[in-house]
């Protein structure tokens, strides 16, 4: 008995650690917003100028994307979670 009672405890307390990573939008891939035009000549500029960086958030379990807007620093903080870019 004690033994199941670990075994649940151990199951429902599990905080499993995100599993994800970020791949970078590069200047010369079409924007993130849909408009038709390259990330340099759209967002990027001002992304520039504020110290940020579009990537897309890949969860390893479901390939679900997310776009994300982050701040070079905080992006530098988790460097093992950027990959590069795949097509």
């Amino acid at each position: 008995m004690r033994k199941i009672l670990n075994n649940l405890l151990t199951f429902f307390n599990n905080t499993e650690e995100d599993t994800f990573y970020y791949v970078r939008i590069e200047r010369n891939d079409k924007c993130f917003c849909n408009s038709g035009k390259k990330y340099k000549v759209c967002h990027y500029p001002d992304h520039q100028k504020k110290g940020k960086v579009a990537v897309k958030k890949i969860s390893e379990t479901s390939a679900e994307e997310q776009i994300k807007v982050l701040s070079v620093k905080r992006l530098r903080k988790e460097y093992y979670r950027v990959k590069s870019n795949v097509h």
